[in-house]
Protein backbone atom coordinates (compact mmCIF):
# COMPACT_ATOMS: atom_id res chain seq x y z
CA UNK A 1 0.00 0.00 0.00
CA UNK A 2 1.64 3.42 -1.18
CA UNK A 3 1.23 6.51 1.30
CA UNK A 4 -0.28 9.79 0.56
CA UNK A 5 2.65 12.04 -0.57
CA UNK A 6 0.85 14.88 -0.15
CA UNK A 7 -0.17 13.86 3.42
CA UNK A 8 2.86 12.69 4.33
CA UNK A 9 4.33 16.28 3.21
CA UNK A 10 1.63 17.68 5.02
CA UNK A 11 2.49 15.70 8.31
CA UNK A 12 6.35 16.55 7.80
CA UNK A 13 5.50 20.34 7.81
CA UNK A 14 2.76 20.05 10.72
CA UNK A 15 5.30 18.60 12.83
CA UNK A 16 8.32 21.20 12.05
CA UNK A 17 5.56 23.90 12.96
CA UNK A 18 4.14 21.85 16.10
CA UNK A 19 5.08 23.15 19.10
CA UNK A 20 7.75 21.23 20.95
CA UNK A 21 8.31 23.21 23.77
CA UNK A 22 5.35 26.13 24.18
CA UNK A 23 7.18 28.88 24.94
CA UNK A 24 10.05 28.98 22.50
CA UNK A 25 8.03 31.86 20.07
CA UNK A 26 7.18 33.35 23.64
CA UNK A 27 10.77 33.68 24.46
CA UNK A 28 11.84 34.91 20.76
CA UNK A 29 9.30 37.84 20.50
CA UNK A 30 9.89 38.63 24.68
CA UNK A 31 13.77 38.43 23.61
CA UNK A 32 12.80 40.67 20.23
CA UNK A 33 11.17 43.18 22.45
CA UNK A 34 14.12 43.69 24.56
CA UNK A 35 16.56 43.83 21.98
CA UNK A 36 14.07 46.79 20.76
CA UNK A 37 14.24 48.69 23.95
CA UNK A 38 17.93 48.43 24.48
CA UNK A 39 18.35 49.92 20.72
CA UNK A 40 15.85 52.67 21.78
CA UNK A 41 17.97 52.99 25.40
CA UNK A 42 21.64 52.98 23.14
CA UNK A 43 19.91 55.96 21.22
CA UNK A 44 18.98 57.49 24.54
CA UNK A 45 22.54 57.14 25.79
CA UNK A 46 24.09 58.44 22.92
CA UNK A 47 21.92 61.79 22.41
CA UNK A 48 22.44 62.55 26.15
CA UNK A 49 25.95 61.57 26.51
CA UNK A 50 27.24 62.65 23.39
CA UNK A 51 25.16 65.74 22.67
CA UNK A 52 26.03 66.31 26.15
CA UNK A 53 29.99 65.70 25.77
CA UNK A 54 29.66 68.22 22.76
CA UNK A 55 27.41 70.64 24.37
CA UNK A 56 29.83 71.27 27.23
CA UNK A 57 33.19 71.21 24.49
CA UNK A 58 31.19 73.88 22.96
CA UNK A 59 30.18 76.07 25.97
CA UNK A 60 33.07 75.24 28.07
CA UNK A 61 35.92 76.23 25.07
CA UNK A 62 38.31 74.13 27.33
CA UNK A 63 40.91 71.22 25.73
CA UNK A 64 40.52 68.91 28.34
CA UNK A 65 36.87 69.02 28.01
CA UNK A 66 37.68 68.50 23.93
CA UNK A 67 39.37 65.58 24.46
CA UNK A 68 36.36 64.02 26.83
CA UNK A 69 33.98 64.65 24.23
CA UNK A 70 36.16 63.15 21.54
CA UNK A 71 36.58 60.01 23.62
CA UNK A 72 32.82 59.44 24.29
CA UNK A 73 32.29 59.60 20.53
CA UNK A 74 34.60 57.14 20.26
CA UNK A 75 33.44 54.77 22.78
CA UNK A 76 29.64 55.76 21.74
CA UNK A 77 31.06 54.32 18.09
CA UNK A 78 32.71 51.36 19.10
CA UNK A 79 29.59 50.22 21.26
CA UNK A 80 27.41 50.99 18.54
CA UNK A 81 29.64 48.83 16.14
CA UNK A 82 29.78 46.18 18.63
CA UNK A 83 25.42 46.20 19.42
CA UNK A 84 25.27 46.08 15.09
CA UNK A 85 27.87 42.91 15.13
CA UNK A 86 25.96 41.26 17.98
CA UNK A 87 22.89 41.69 16.84
CA UNK A 88 23.24 41.13 13.07
CA UNK A 89 21.65 38.00 11.91
CA UNK A 90 19.30 37.74 14.90
CA UNK A 91 16.18 39.70 14.33
CA UNK A 92 14.18 37.37 12.56
CA UNK A 93 13.74 33.45 12.58
CA UNK A 94 14.83 32.47 9.35
CA UNK A 95 11.28 30.58 8.71
CA UNK A 96 7.90 29.78 10.80
CA UNK A 97 8.87 26.97 12.51
CA UNK A 98 9.95 25.39 15.87
CA UNK A 99 13.33 24.74 14.67
CA UNK A 100 14.08 28.08 13.31
CA UNK A 101 12.57 29.87 16.49
CA UNK A 102 14.54 27.42 18.48
CA UNK A 103 18.07 28.59 16.39
CA UNK A 104 17.51 31.69 16.90
CA UNK A 105 17.22 31.67 20.62
CA UNK A 106 20.20 29.92 20.73
CA UNK A 107 22.18 32.49 18.44
CA UNK A 108 20.66 34.92 20.73
CA UNK A 109 21.89 33.48 23.67
CA UNK A 110 25.23 32.51 22.26
CA UNK A 111 25.47 36.55 20.94
CA UNK A 112 24.58 37.47 24.60
CA UNK A 113 27.31 35.17 26.15
CA UNK A 114 29.55 37.09 23.56
CA UNK A 115 28.34 40.65 24.47
CA UNK A 116 29.40 39.94 28.10
CA UNK A 117 32.72 39.76 27.14
CA UNK A 118 32.56 42.96 24.75
CA UNK A 119 30.94 44.87 27.60
CA UNK A 120 33.69 43.88 29.89
CA UNK A 121 36.53 44.91 27.80
CA UNK A 122 35.22 48.47 26.87
CA UNK A 123 34.12 48.74 30.41
CA UNK A 124 38.11 48.65 31.05
CA UNK A 125 38.74 51.07 28.58
CA UNK A 126 36.43 53.60 29.08
CA UNK A 127 36.92 53.03 33.20
CA UNK A 128 40.89 53.86 31.84
CA UNK A 129 40.29 56.51 29.29
CA UNK A 130 37.76 58.60 32.53
CA UNK A 131 40.59 57.73 34.73
CA UNK A 132 43.46 59.19 33.08
CA UNK A 133 41.32 62.45 32.00
CA UNK A 134 39.76 62.88 35.57
CA UNK A 135 43.72 62.72 36.74
CA UNK A 136 45.67 64.93 33.71
CA UNK A 137 42.15 67.59 33.91
CA UNK A 138 43.22 67.86 37.56
CA UNK A 139 46.75 67.63 37.89
CA UNK A 140 47.65 71.34 37.66
CA UNK A 141 45.84 71.50 41.25
CA UNK A 142 48.28 70.15 43.15
CA UNK A 143 47.56 66.11 42.49
CA UNK A 144 49.45 63.64 44.26
CA UNK A 145 50.86 61.03 42.13
CA UNK A 146 49.25 58.60 39.68
CA UNK A 147 49.16 55.55 42.48
CA UNK A 148 47.86 57.56 45.04
CA UNK A 149 45.39 58.95 42.93
CA UNK A 150 44.08 55.92 42.36
CA UNK A 151 44.05 54.62 45.93
CA UNK A 152 42.26 57.83 47.08
CA UNK A 153 39.08 58.06 48.96
CA UNK A 154 37.57 59.89 46.10
CA UNK A 155 38.06 57.48 44.15
CA UNK A 156 37.38 53.92 46.20
CA UNK A 157 33.65 54.00 45.43
CA UNK A 158 34.98 53.46 41.33
CA UNK A 159 36.67 49.94 42.62
CA UNK A 160 33.29 48.91 45.07
CA UNK A 161 31.51 49.41 41.54
CA UNK A 162 33.66 47.54 39.34
CA UNK A 163 33.55 44.46 41.77
CA UNK A 164 30.15 44.80 41.96
CA UNK A 165 29.95 44.88 38.33
CA UNK A 166 32.65 41.63 37.65
CA UNK A 167 30.16 39.64 39.95
CA UNK A 168 26.82 40.78 37.96
CA UNK A 169 28.80 39.51 35.05
CA UNK A 170 30.11 36.32 36.46
CA UNK A 171 26.74 35.35 37.45
CA UNK A 172 25.18 36.21 34.04
CA UNK A 173 27.75 34.20 31.85
CA UNK A 174 26.49 31.61 33.84
CA UNK A 175 23.15 31.77 33.47
CA UNK A 176 23.49 32.13 29.92
CA UNK A 177 25.55 28.69 29.85
CA UNK A 178 22.67 27.33 31.73
CA UNK A 179 20.48 28.35 29.44
CA UNK A 180 22.49 27.33 26.53
CA UNK A 181 22.56 24.10 27.95
CA UNK A 182 19.09 23.89 28.26
CA UNK A 183 18.35 25.49 24.61
CA UNK A 184 20.92 23.23 22.50
CA UNK A 185 20.12 20.37 24.43
CA UNK A 186 16.32 20.78 23.41
CA UNK A 187 17.63 20.88 19.62
CA UNK A 188 19.08 17.61 19.80
CA UNK A 189 16.05 15.80 21.23
CA UNK A 190 14.34 17.84 18.24
CA UNK A 191 16.89 16.27 15.79
CA UNK A 192 16.21 12.71 17.37
CA UNK A 193 20.05 12.55 19.04
CA UNK A 194 20.76 12.48 23.00
CA UNK A 195 20.58 15.69 24.47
Amino acid sequence: MEGDVELDSWRLLWQARAPVVPDVRDLVERETRRMRRFVAGEIAITIVFGGGSLGWAALSRRTDVLVLALGVWLFIAIAWTLAFLLRRGAWAPAAATTTAFLDLAILRCRRRHEAVIAQAVLYVMILGFDLAWIYFSTAPRAQPGALAFLTSGAIVWVWAVTAALAVAAVRYRQKLARELAALTGLRHEMEGGPA
